[in-house]
């Protein structure tokens, strides 16, 4: 994670800063986003584990092995964004690099899931229609 983060200061370092107020308010609302995230994740997480345990069986006998596979997948990542956002509540609220060090793992394994989870047809349509 050093690395990708030498990588992406690198990157973004020319960058300029933003103001000190919006900072500051994004220091100050950052716990409170982490906790509503948590909390409005919760339900979906327990839908996915209930109606997944329901209908994989029968959504795999019609074939449809990808759409069972993919609430499997979508149920991991709500689990593993929940369990950082979570970790990362008590460092945002003492103001700690260890917090924000939790959101940008979130936000990787966010991407993660998008990269697993994209359809490569529909991006080679969505490439064709540029």
């Amino acid at each position: 994670m050093k690395q990708l983060e030498k990588v992406l200061a690198a990157i973004f370092g020319k960058l300029p800063d933003l103001p000190a107020n919006i900072r500051g308010a994004l220091v100050k609302l950052a716990p409170y986003f982490a906790i509503v995230g948590c909390i409005l994740s919760l339900p979906v997480i327990l839908t996915l584990a209930g109606l997944g345990a329901i209908a994989s069986p029968i959504v795999t006998l019609g074939g449809a092995w990808a759409a069972s596979g993919s609430s499997a997948l979508a149920l991991i990542f709500a689990i593993i964004s929940v369990v950082l956002l979570g970790l990362s509540i008590s460092g945002l609220f003492a103001g700690r690099e260890e917090g924000w060090r939790y959101l940008f793992y979130n936000s990787i394994a966010g991407g993660v899931y998008a990269i697993l989870n994209a359809d490569p047809l529909e991006a080679q349509d969505l490439i064709e229609h540029i």
